[in-house]
């Protein structure tokens, strides 16, 4: 922030001037404030909650069903679309979404923003209980709930060379224990197969024993019961009643009576079946570094403390008792991408610090350099007590709040502390340097902060996950800079009344030559500058405009990327594998082992040379896991026999030369081809990882939906830069139906019977669920494995029919052949297709292709299918809500910045000069990414509208001495705005460059976790230093040209046209010149490059 100074008139009336001299006069009050700032915010910070991301509040309420054995197309219709009718148009519903898959239907209702989760849930509890005859008999009670978020914060490893079992009851063991553990209220067990007990009976049995499946599943449900039989009331009491005959293993299932005869031959479920206590039947391997591996996740949720879980898990596996054997190891700790966000703060807050420090020692006599850098721990802490009682956590967007007010929060103190100083310059004692040198600024100081809090609080009330998610960051940023105006107003002037001088010998030398050489510049140069901006002002103006319309072309031109998230190393290497649908699972095996034989293989290669680069390599075969990251993540395992995922972690950054993106190169180089793999994705960087390229379509014909989906898909291919096109036509398995023939016909079968006999003995008929420890069995009676792996087993089956006949199923039905799909989507109530595709951002950006996809080939589709209809998705659709509410946000602040400083200078126009200021700051963060080589990003952007509310107080100094010129002291208008320059010059240019200092260390760190703050930072660095350069520039033209306009606007306006030719033409030039630059740096760069290039070779 820069020094205003109001009229004497307007300063000698400020109401607070009381109170700023009692606190002068008494410095015990003073110290005491301070102290409770210090402690308070000390205490709160050491006692506030911790956790990864904010704790979001629930937007959605999710209803599924199981529906075991049920193919997509029979969820979507019994299941997911008739959820749909009954949920949609309830109030409070924005949007409802459903996906059916094999055996599963999600229905997900989004909620608007600010409605009620808990009375949305129990209205669709009411309208889902309405529904007929739902769900159907086969499938289970819906399940409706709200989802919390949780988040995986620690993975271990318990690993050996021991079999599925014993390692999973080891791992469900230290699941319980850890449990136990003060402090850990979730953990769950990943990379395991549920349990299950199989009781196969085959065709032959059944035949030689003369049952049926029906027959069997019904004698162990009757066998195997737990019912009470209500209660008998004595004169001694009342006794319960109760049958328990509960068999709970496989061997007391094996004893199950059948059937006896009269001769008391009796036939067991153990002579006719074979049963397997043990788990089900889908292939699931898990590994860690090469051996078997059962993880085990530590979750938060709601409001525990990330810290606290972590240390009581740590401690607990720390001492933890396990088999003969079997390890425990730390695979992910992501409370340490927290940890390692403080330190990065601690540190560039002291470097930062330092650096304002020695900049203001340079300028500020040593006592009130101090007492001025004093007020970035007063101002933190005291902040620290503040957003702490408004709930707010200590978080990873918390932090980034911290950083970006890092640089501003002294600017008042400066201001303050320069005008004292200058005041005490004049022969005022200390005690009256210290009043008037607040009170002289009080007013603007005022104004100049609360313009920066208005560039942040719309974005407390953005809607919309964004804004849920980044509301910390304004409440963070307006607490401290509250904390560090009362520090301004009331502390630090008690500290600059008493004390006296500190500066002695060499330092007050180097002040006084500082000062002089400062001085001489303001005097001579920047005030002689201003009287030739004021007289030449509109060729100033033109060239000022024509140098922002260059800059800006930067971004336009596509010379500065825009891309959303800036790509950051990761220190983790995922590769997600997948083969078509009904691949056997073999197949996926030898897939993911060529990749796992190719990882450790560069693992052995490196770890020869001393540099070792993987910690571990994590495997799951047969499924997926969900990867880390974002608000109210959580790790869960799908289970798909044809896919795979290697998790590989790497060693830190700090301790490796080789970056995460040459290591997936390597990677993929040492794979080579995998025979029969649809796709492998491999992803080495941190941030979200949704498609760059997303659409939703939909039309009422499927065939034309597909068709044109498949005519988008090509088209995409055909784009440069533009791969891992994903049409979203998720054909799945070989679908075989049964139709009844005449001879089944005939028998007296029924669709029915044929379904739930062939149903019976491929899938299984579950009999009973057993609730094991924590886990629930299934247990189901079902056909052995060497009779459901061929067709010919399926035509042999036997259907009976209800004399206690059969016949194979080949004669009482025709098999015919198809393909189902994979999942069915729906929204609101019309089945969707996605395509997705991903780009080369070193070719083109995603807003280029989605531009073209949307301007090009969009409106064809639509005009080949009418009907069709289409909606941006995935990371596009995100990223329009974010800039949309951001926009908003930007405006509003803007509005409220205008309505501070009119009230202030009592003027409609001199606000709208000063907030010109605005688009120059945006200006010089786009020449900053330019000149550093960073793209421009989302954290740019917020870095801009951070810049808004700080930018503007460069102008406010120099309107607001000005005025003081015409208005107090009778001065023409050049020579008024020529003085308020040279006068002004020094706090703006020391509140300039302590922001930029303070923000230089995060701009210059190297670390993973600083580089998606790097952006922000530039934005506000170079921005402001950019804005402050040209608004001394250009403001006196300004002001000069808007009193032109008032004198004679006919004549100005005649002006302003000839001149518009003149911008036109300066801005054209200067274009070619910069094309000129660009052209010449580029072959500078190519022969440099290829002078290497062959030296090396």
């Amino acid at each position: 922030m820069s020094d205003p100074v109001l009229p004497p008139s307007a300063h000698a009336g400020w109401p607070g001037k009381g109170l700023i001299a009692w606190f002068v006069s008494n410095p015990v009050a003073a110290n005491l404030l301070m102290i409770l700032f210090l402690l308070g915010g000390a205490i709160t910070a050491f006692t506030m909650q911790t956790e990864v991301f904010p704790t979001l509040q629930p937007r959605t309420v999710q209803v599924a069903v199981i529906y075991p054995g049920a193919t997509p197309g029979d969820v979507e219709d019994s299941i997911t679309r008739r959820i749909e009718e009954a949920v949609i148009g309830l109030e409070g519903v924005d949007r409802v979404r459903s996906v059916a898959s094999e055996g599963r239907g999600t229905v997900t209702v989004e909620l608007q923003d600010f409605a009620d989760a808990q009375v949305v849930k129990d209205d669709v509890e009411t309208a889902v209980s309405a529904i007929a005859d739902f769900p159907p008999a086969d499938a289970e009670q819906p399940q409706i709930r709200v989802p919390q978020p949780v988040t995986t914060i620690l993975t271990f490893a318990l690993t050996g060379p021991v079999d599925e079992a014993a390692l999973r009851e080891a791992g469900s063991r230290l699941e319980r224990d850890m449990l136990a553990e003060d402090g850990i209220s979730t953990v769950r067990l990943r990379g395991v197969r549920a349990l299950e007990i199989s009781i196969s009976v085959s065709e032959d049995a059944l035949r030689e024993y003369g049952l049926t499946f029906t027959e069997v599943a019904d004698a162990v449900r009757a066998a195997s019961v737990d019912l009470s039989g209500g209660e008998i009331r004595t004169r001694s009491g009342d006794i319960l009643l109760r049958t328990n005959a509960r068999r709970e293993t496989g061997d007391e299932f094996a004893n199950i009576i059948l059937r006896s005869s009269e001769t008391g031959a009796r036939v067991r479920l153990g002579d006719v079946a074979v049963i397997n206590d043990g788990f089900e039947e889908d292939p699931l391997i898990s590994r860690f570094n090469g051996q078997p591996a059962v993880f085990i996740d530590v979750q938060t949720q709601g409001s525990e403390d990330l810290l606290g879980v972590r240390n009581a898990a740590i401690a607990f596996a720390e001492t933890a008792s396990l088999p003969p054997g079997v390890a425990l190891e730390m695979v992910v700790d992501q409370s340490q991408v927290f940890r390692d966000r403080i330190s990065l703060l601690a540190r560039n807050a002291i470097i930062g610090f330092t650096l304002v420090f020695l900049l203001l020692v340079l300028v500020l006599d040593l006592r009130l350099a101090f007492w001025v850098s004093m007020g970035v721990p007063i101002s933190f802490l005291g902040g620290f007590a503040l957003f702490g009682m408004a709930g707010v956590t200590l978080n990873f967007i918390t932090t980034f709040g911290l950083i970006v007010v890092l640089g501003i929060v002294v600017d008042d103190a400066i201001v303050v502390g320069e005008n004292t100083d200058r005041e005490r310059q004049k022969g005022r004692s200390e005690e009256e340097a210290a009043i008037a040198g607040v009170t002289g600024v009080a007013a603007p100081v005022l104004v100049g902060v609360l313009t920066t809090m208005a560039a942040f609080g719309p974005l407390i009330f953005s809607g919309g996950t964004f804004g849920e998610i980044t509301r910390p960051i304004p409440i963070v940023v307006i607490s401290i800079l509250a904390v560090s105006l009362i520090e301004a107003f009331f502390i630090l002037p008690s500290h600059l009344a008493h004390g006296g001088h500190w500066s002695r010998g060499p330092l007050a030398r180097i002040q006084d030559k500082v000062a002089q050489i400062l001085t001489a510049f303001a005097e001579g140069t920047v005030s002689r500058w201003a009287h030739f901006a004021a007289r030449m002002r509109w060729l100033v103006a033109a060239a000022g405009i024509a140098i922002l319309i260059l800059v800006m072309t930067l971004a336009t031109s596509g010379i500065v990327r825009f891309v959303f998230f800036p790509a950051i190393e990761s220190e983790q290497i995922t590769a997600d594998i997948s083969l078509p649908d009904g691949a056997p699972f073999t197949a996926t095996r030898n897939a993911a082992e060529q990749m796992i034989a190719a990882a450790e293989s560069i693992q052995r290669e490196y770890a020869e040379t001393g540099e070792p680069v993987f910690k571990s390599i994590e495997a799951t075969i047969g499924g997926r896991t969900s990867l880390f990251g974002g608000p109210g993540s959580s790790s869960t395992t799908t289970i798909a026999s044809n896919a795979a995922q290697i998790q590989i972690q790497l060693t830190p950054s700090a301790d490796r030369t080789t970056s995460s993106s040459e290591l997936e190169s390597l990677w993929r180089e040492r794979t080579g081809q995998l025979a029969g793999v649809e796709q492998l994705s491999i992803i080495s960087s941190a941030g979200p990882q949704d498609a760059d390229i997303a659409y939703e379509l939909s039309h009422p014909e499927n065939e034309a939906l597909e068709a044109a989906v498949r005519q988008l898909a090509d088209w995409l291919a055909e784009i440069d830069g533009v791969s891992e096109i994903e049409d979203g036509l998720d054909i799945g398995k070989r679908q075989l139906n049964f139709t009844l023939t005449p001879a089944g016909e005939a028998a007296g079968l029924t669709p029915r019977d044929v379904a739930r006999q062939v149903r019976q003995a491929f899938f299984g008929e579950e009999v009973q669920r057993i609730q094991r420890g924590s886990d629930e069995l299934r247990v189901f009676v079902r056909y052995p494995e060497e009779e459901r792996v061929g067709l010919s087993e399926l035509g042999d089956l036997r259907i009976r029919t209800r004399d206690g006949e059969s016949l194979p199923l080949s004669v009482a039905a025709t098999i015919t052949e198809s393909r189902s799909y994979t999942r069915i989507e729906r929204i609101d109530g019309r089945r969707i297709v996605e395509v997705t595709a991903d780009v080369d951002e070193a070719r083109l950006t995603p807003g280029e292709a989605r531009a073209r996809v949307e301007s090009e080939m969009l409106p064809q589709l639509v005009d080949a299918y009418p009907e069709l209809r289409w909606t941006l998705a995935g990371a596009g659709r995100e990223q329009a809500e974010d800039f949309a509410s951001l926009g908003r946000g930007l405006l509003i602040a803007i509005v409220i910045m205008y309505a501070l400083l009119a009230t202030q200078l009592r003027s409609y126009i001199q606000p709208l000069i000063i907030l010109i200021a605005i688009p120059f700051g945006i200006g010089g963060a786009i020449l900053g990414h330019f000149i550093l080589g960073y793209p421009l990003s989302f954290p740019s952007i917020f870095g801009m509208v951070a810049l808004s509310g700080v930018v503007v107080n460069a102008s406010i100094v120099l309107i607001d001495r000005y005025n003081l010129n015409v208005n107090e002291r009778d001065m023409k208008a050049e020579d008024a705005i020529a003085e308020a320059a040279g006068r002004r010059f020094r706090p703006i240019l020391v509140t300039t460059l302590t922001t930029a200092l303070g923000l230089l260390p995060i701009i210059a760190e190297q670390s993973p976790q600083a580089q998606f703050l790097v952006p922000m930072a530039v934005s506000l660095g170079a921005g402001l230093v950019f804005a402050s350069i040209t608004i001394l520039m250009l403001l006196p033209a300004l002001v000069m040209i808007v009193d032109d306009v008032r004198a004679s606007p006919l004549t100005s306006l005649a002006v302003m046209a000839g001149l518009v030719v003149a911008l036109i033409l300066l801005s054209v030039a200067g274009l070619i010149g910069l094309l000129v630059l660009l052209a010449v740096g580029g072959l500078i760069g190519w022969r440099v490059w290829r002078k290497r290039r062959l030296a090396n070779a």
